[in-house]
């Protein structure tokens, strides 16, 4: 802290007036720190922020698209092998399903398979693809 002079009663209310302005400053430089700190420990935005950062990381999305694309694949197998109806149905889909996850895990395949999925899903319009 640093010493002033102060020689008037002027000066001595000038200096008490800048003394209590610089409080009222870091006052609120304190409560909005504060508020920030509270927000920072807050579970939900914690939660929230660190899905945003991995719904940005490629190689998350990638591998989300996989699990995607083998719970997909699962459900159509269990649902067309017939899984739940007889002992023969269990095999056989639990038969398919390993041989279809072989497939699927393939780092090749998949990528092709997402390619072709989002070319699908989101299609070139007709002037995109005409030649000028």
């Amino acid at each position: 802290m640093e010493k002033i002079k102060i020689s008037s009663h002027t000066e001595l209310v000038m200096r008490i007036m800048n003394l209590k302005a610089e409080k009222y400053t870091r006052e609120e430089e304190l409560r909005y720190s504060f508020k920030e700190f509270v927000y920072t420990l807050n579970p939900v935005s914690l939660v929230k922020e660190s899905l945003h950062n991995l719904a940005e990381d490629r190689e998350v999305k990638f591998d989300m698209a996989k699990i995607g694309i083998n719970l997909g694949a699962n459900f159509l197998i269990d649902k067309i092998m017939g899984r739940n109806r007889s002992i023969k149905g269990f095999l056989s889909s639990v038969l398919i399903e390993k041989l279809s996850s072989l497939f699927l895990n393939n780092n090749n395949n998949i990528s092709k398979i997402i390619s072709e999925v989002s070319k699908l899903l989101h299609p070139k319009s007709e002037q995109d693809s005409i030649p000028q």
